[in-house]
Order: C-alpha cells, then structure tokens, then sequence
C-alpha cells in the first residue's frame, strides 16, 4: 500500500496576483481576509505583526500588534485598526479616528495606523493631522502601492513635516 502524501499549497501568492490583476477584489474579500491581507503587507514591510483575534470580535480597539523582526537601536511597538467596506464609495469617518487615538493613549505604542479598503473623510484627515499625532491614515492608494511591495514611496512620508520649531526662534528643517 502506497503512503498517501497530503501537500499544502500556500494561497497567499495567488491571492496576491489576483489582487495585483484586479485591486478592486479587495472590498469583495471577507474582513478577516482583509486583516489577514494587511498582516502580511506589514510582514513583507519588515515588522512582525500579530494579530489579536478574529475580525468583528472583541479587541478593545486594536486589530494587530507589531514590532520591528530585526533588532534594532530604536525598538518600538504599533497598533493597527482595519476597517473594512463592501462599498468602495463609503468613506471611514473621524469617529475611528478619535477612538483608535483614544486607544493608543492609553497602551504602550509608539506607533498606530488605522486603515481601510476606502478612503477617510476630510475630518478624519483632519482630525489625525491635527490632533492624534501618533495615528496614521492608509486607505485604497496606500492599499494599491502595498500590493506591489512598494513602501518606499514619499507619500509614505505624508505626515512628517518638512520643518519643525522647537521654540520661537529655533527651527530646523528635515531631510527629506
């Protein structure tokens, strides 16, 4: 009798190409899909990312725990917030915005990104500019570069300032 051999296939590198060949199949997915997709988006990025339950479950705020894999002089620890829409017109709000800041106050990260399969609202841009200095916005756009493993990209950048004063009088400008 012949042992039979049970091979696994990994389904991430065609759901890859799938999304690659059509990046709108990202709001057809399922939200645990969609948390799973950005796991591994931040995993290619070079940061180990771990995820803190099942989508629509209780979480306390915070959909992914991450941490740079390579040690480093500067370690530090982030959140992610995924939102996920059927609807590529629908647009996350400043209210996610508000809350995830609320949520990174009080945990010990130094880093937070909230992110959907859409876009945000002027008032959630807004809202994440002005006041919730540690959240970072990503939505579609972002989505799309991530998709081609390109996150190298200035608009990467977006939030870091081009100047910065220290105190009146004293200002410096960054590199970048």
């Amino acid at each position: 009798m012949k042992p039979i051999r049970i091979d696994l296939i990994g389904v991430g590198a065609e759901f890859m190409k799938a999304l690659k060949d059509d990046p709108d199949l990202v709001h057809e997915i399922s939200p645990q899909q969609f948390e799973e997709f950005i796991c591994d988006r931040l995993y290619a990025m070079g940061l180990e990312p771990q995820r803190v339950g099942n989508a629509n479950s209780k979480d306390g705020g915070v959909d992914v725990v991450f941490w740079p894999r390579e040690l480093g002089a500067f370690p530090f620890l982030g959140a992610a917030q995924i939102k996920h829409h059927r609807n590529p017109q629908t647009k996350q709000g400043p209210s996610a915005v508000r809350d995830f800041a609320g949520v990174l106050a009080g945990h010990p990260f130094s880093a937070g990104i909230l992110v959907t399969n859409t876009s945000f609202t002027p008032d959630a841009d807004w809202f994440a500019r002005e006041h919730a200095k540690l959240v970072r916005l990503r939505g579609f756009r972002d989505i799309r570069r991530w998709m081609f493993d390109i996150f190298d990209n200035a608009t990467e950048w977006r939030e870091i300032p081009t100047t910065i004063q220290l105190c009146p009088g004293v200002s410096i400008t960054l590199k970048q």
